[in-house]
């Protein structure tokens, strides 16, 4: 008995090298912990400010912005941190490294839960990035955000809330972006629905806007971001989005792939898919990077 637990403890660091190597190279290990709702509100967050392990985050273009009234506790990061310009591309995914930093100064660690709110586009850009860093089934969005907080009479701070650095560890999650490869692979597959969250001038091709090309990716649906908002920040109750996306022929089971103009329309549309339960991808890329390759075909339906 005893030299069976030697062997087995012998080969225990070769059983464990393959994981402690995925886990560096940002590969994505099982979470052990059910996951939270998608969506909180103001009256949950309101009993549940000071949780232990729970990390507010307020998405801001400025720190102006923060300064004008945030959730107390909330810590501020700025869009510019997680949304730079790569490649010659706008609003892209930043390397897991600067992710790390990232969140690690504004104080998340390995297992917190995180709260985020922020107008609509910076919010929804900021949630694609955590599920992309590995914190799908740990983030929830504040339903209406500071907005909604504050017209519901609940006190807002002005001042910044004190952080202590995290640490924490980035787990790449590969299915939350599909590239230009998959895109172009995939567009035709049943069930997959390309939507497209620009508006319809944009889709349509009556303008290119700052694009290269006008028009949209073959198969698409056109689902304007516009559409998927109410007042205060808030989507659209689960109904209602249900029958926009019913409308634009999106089935139950279908994987849903979004993109706009550079991905942060279609960050939206992405978290409107998410909260209605499919299976949700973004084209980081998106029309920017399509519309660049001249290789690629468009489809313009001017003069319909």
């Amino acid at each position: 008995m005893k030299a069976l637990a030697i062997t087995a403890l012998a080969v225990l660091p070769t059983i464990l090298a393959p994981l402690h190597a995925a886990t560096a190279q940002g590969a994505t290990l099982a979470p052990a912990h059910a996951p939270v709702p998608l969506v909180v509100d103001g009256s949950w967050l309101s009993q549940h400010l000071t949780d232990p392990r729970q990390v507010i985050v307020h998405a801001a273009s400025s720190r102006a912005e923060y300064e004008a009234g945030h959730v107390p506790g909330a810590r501020l990061l700025l869009f510019s941190s997680y949304a730079p310009s790569l490649a010659g591309l706008s609003s892209q995914m930043p390397p897991a490294a600067v992710l790390d930093s990232v969140l690690e100064e504004i104080g998340v660690n390995d297992g917190d839960r995180i709260i985020i709110y922020g107008q609509p586009l910076q919010m929804a850009r900021l949630l694609v990035t955590l599920e992309h860093v590995g914190l799908k089934g740990r983030v929830s969005v504040l339903d209406g955000g500071v907005d909604a907080w504050r017209d519901a009479g609940r006190a807002v701070s002005h001042a910044a809330a004190a952080v202590t650095r995290g640490s924490f560890t980035p787990r790449i999650d590969p299915s939350v972006i599909a590239d230009i490869d998959y895109v172009r692979a995939n567009g035709a597959t049943a069930g997959m629905s390309i939507l497209d969250a620009r508006s319809p001038e944009f889709f349509l091709g009556y303008s290119p806007g700052q694009m290269p090309r006008a028009g949209h990716i073959p198969g698409a649906k056109n689902v304007p971001y516009s559409s998927l908002t109410a007042e205060l920040t808030q989507l659209r109750d689960e109904p209602k989005l249900s029958r926009v996306f019913t409308a634009a022929g999106v089935k139950q089971g279908d994987t849903v792939v979004t993109y706009c103009h550079i991905g942060m329309q279609a960050s939206l549309l992405y978290y409107a898919a998410r909260r209605l339960g499919y299976t949700a991808r973004i084209f980081d890329g998106s029309f920017e990077e399509w519309s660049k390759r001249a290789d690629l075909p468009v489809v313009v339906e001017t003069g319909k």
